[in-house]
């Protein structure tokens, strides 16, 4: 796996803008490294907020979010009035002990101090605090104050989260504050007070091939789109069962991908972007309840996807760097986009690993899927992380929904259940287990006769497993950070 590419540019280059954060960072280097909570705020928050262009009715301190006692942040941010907040802000007190430790390893080391574990909302012996977790959770937070986005920020550590439906994920690394850093980290909050959420970017991936990979994907995509989301599937395995699986002919849809790579390469974003819309295949699904959906596509087509994966004219670097400006147009117009890729390690693998949001890893009850699975989780995913980590400090990741069992039979045995809990223990696995379970059903196999997602049968039990599955990842308060 080779190093990303950042996603953005403006946040990837230092760029010198003195008359812009100037006072910013003369008033930070004039601030007290032990000063309180709320002289921070007066004397540093306030010019933060005029770098901002924001006025005092955008930012609204101390503001209960009318769902019980004790949820009341520091700050909620307006970009328009008339809708819910953009951000939501915790504050704490500076401390001489995060401020005089060095900048190499400092995320690793804040992971471990209370002022930034109560910021965040984690557990603290002996502390009842809130935190963004909490003021970001749809099950607690009355709609019209729900912000999009969560802010930490002491002075010396800064870190932005990202909501998106019920999931609530970190959107930056933990980032020291320094004379050199203010500047892009009042360029990140500019960045979400002034965007629209882009769509969040998954893939359901597993080294290992049978655990129902293109199926999930399918099917997952599918009750997010029957919930009114705009969903996209992008189909980059080259067997394109994702394709063929929604009754596309992935031969009618040649050419696309090279044409579309081409004009990225030659920095023709308009006309790239046009030969994607043109590719695009939308599919509308009746359902037993009269209530029909429609899934976005993306086709795979072998041959392309053989030559950009095996191609020798681009190294790896550039292949992944393409892929990530092929997405950029494509996060604007959707919620949700899911990515079909090979359980191999290959460029294309790599292209996604360094490109997505969030990764769910499909594993059913064999040794051999759950070893790579754990693999998985445990390995393939924070070594993603990691490299993007150093590119990047905008849109972070991947991070891990979750693994979830499937293809798990209906009469599975406790012996078989013990041998899974010993087989997991031994791999030393800590991630977290999907609740649900997708079990096998003749109903799955008619589907794929019909070329059609099973969910379009309302009353099925898989649907219903599916609904569950949506509901427990995306939909109900759902807090990652691994």
């Amino acid at each position: 796996m080779v190093s990303a590419e950042p996603r953005s540019t403006v946040f990837s280059r230092e760029k010198t803008q003195p008359t812009r954060y100037d006072k910013v960072i003369q008033r930070w280097k004039e601030i007290s490294v032990d000063c309180s909570e709320k002289e921070l705020e007066v004397n540093l928050l306030s010019l933060i907020w005029e770098s901002l262009d924001l006025n005092f009715q955008q930012v609204k301190p101390n503001t209960g979010l009318g769902a019980g006692v004790g949820l009341i942040p520091d700050f909620l941010v307006y970009q328009d009035l008339s809708k819910p907040p953009v951000l939501v802000v915790e504050t704490k007190k500076r401390t001489a002990r995060i401020a005089n430790e060095k900048e190499q390893d400092f995320a690793k080391w804040c992971k471990d101090q209370s002022l930034y574990k109560q910021a965040v909302g984690y557990p603290v012996p002996n502390d009842k605090n809130n935190g963004i977790r909490q003021y970001l959770d749809k099950d607690k937070v009355d709609p019209k104050f729900l912000a999009s986005y969560g802010w930490v920020f002491n002075g010396d550590f800064f870190q932005l989260w990202r909501r998106v439906d019920g999931l609530v994920l970190p959107l930056t690394p933990i980032q020291k504050v320094t004379e050199q850093s203010i500047p892009r980290l009042v360029r990140q909050l500019e960045y979400c007070l002034r965007n629209p959420q882009p769509a969040l970017v998954t893939s359901i991936w597993n080294q290992k091939g049978g655990v129902a990979k293109t199926t999930n994907t399918i099917n997952l995509g599918a009750v997010l789109a029957a919930q009114g989301k705009k969903v996209l599937l992008i189909d980059l395995d080259t067997q394109t069962d994702l394709t063929t699986g929604l009754g596309l002919n992935s031969s009618q849809h040649s050419g696309y991908l090279e044409q579309c790579l081409a004009k990225l390469q030659l920095g023709e974003l308009d006309e790239a972007k046009s030969i994607l819309d043109t590719a695009i295949q939308t599919r509308q699904f009746p359902t037993t309840d009269k209530k029909p959906f429609s899934l976005d596509i993306l086709p795979g087509e072998r041959k392309a996807l053989d030559d950009f994966r095996d191609g020798k004219d681009l190294e790896l670097r550039q292949k992944v760097r393409l892929f990530r400006k092929l997405l950029e147009p494509l996060r604007e117009k959707y919620d949700y986009i899911f990515i079909d890729v090979s359980p191999s390690i290959d460029a294309l693998t790599d292209a996604v690993l360094l490109s997505c949001d969030t990764i769910l890893t499909p594993l059913d009850y064999g040794k051999k899927s759950l070893h790579h699975g754990v693999n998985t989780y445990q390995v393939k995913v924070p070594q993603a992380r990691g490299i993007r980590a150093k590119a990047e400090h905008l849109h972070w990741g991947p991070w891990n929904l979750g693994a979830v069992f499937s293809n798990c039979p209906p009469d599975c045995s406790a012996q078989l259940e013990a041998f899974i809990e010993a087989e997991l223990k031994a791999k030393n696995f800590t991630g977290s287990l999907c609740k649900t379970r997708l079990k096998t059903y003749a109903q799955a196999k008619l589907a794929e006769f019909k070329k059609v997602p099973v969910i379009c049968w309302q009353n099925s039990p898989i649907t219903k497993l599916y609904k569950e599955l949506a509901d427990e990842v995306f939909f109900n308060h759902h807090f990652i950070d691994h």
